[in-house]
């Protein structure tokens, strides 16, 4: 997970390994992504892209995708996982969302999964999310609903996850509100609650 404090949560791990919460969570948001996001023929950035839970079965179907994660050793999994299956490598790389490093009006599609409630001064996230996206490009958002009862209540993640350190992960939730303002000099094009019960979800443009 893309954490300034280098959090190691491999969501793929999670997706296939995991308790029956996080298998159900990580597979469904997984299926969200790949049927409800336009990627073909577009340049996609993954931001905070992990052990490439995303990334590796965008670019199996033969999508421009590019990821970055602050983890060198999530970023080491994807290499390998890339190589195994015959795939470029050079399309990840260790970095900051706070400092992407690609050049202005670059990408068409930039997905931010879980990514600005794990870093400090996410307002720079958004800002450079906004500096690399093309104009009229899309930027897909999702961050923790501060609402819903799994991550208003310690407790309750605890229970569904089994995890005593759950609460490293889910340490600044959102509200609309909150999400909107890291986004203010945007055009919002929608901003509400995803299928997978626990997240706010937004799309943003320039």
């Amino acid at each position: 997970m893309h954490s300034s404090d280098g959090f190691d949560y491999d969501l793929n791990a999670a997706r296939l390994n995991g308790n029956i919460f996080e298998r159900i969570f990580h597979n469904r948001r997984l299926k969200f992504w790949l049927s409800g996001v336009e990627f073909k023929n577009k340049k996609i950035l993954d931001v905070g892209c992990n052990t490439g839970i995303l990334l590796v079965p965008l670019l199996e179907r033969g999508i421009d995708v590019y990821g970055i994660d602050i983890s060198k050793g999530d970023i080491a999994k994807v290499k390998e996982k890339l190589k195994d299956k015959g795939l470029p490598t050079e399309c990840v790389k260790v970095a900051d969302a706070r400092k992407i490093p690609y050049p202005d009006n670059f990408f068409d599609v930039i997905i931010l999964s879980d990514i600005f409630e794990h870093i400090s001064s996410p307002e720079k996230a958004a800002k450079e999310a906004t500096r690399v996206i093309k104009p009229g490009g899309k930027i897909y958002v999702t961050v923790p609903n501060s609402w819903h009862p799994v991550v208003r209540y310690p407790w309750v993640r605890k229970l569904l996850t089994g995890r005593k350190d759950v609460d490293e992960h889910l340490d600044v939730p959102y509200s609309k509100q909150k999400l909107i303002k890291l986004f203010l000099k945007n055009k919002i094009l929608k901003v509400g609650t995803t299928g997978f019960w626990s997240e706010i979800f937004g799309v943003f443009t320039k």
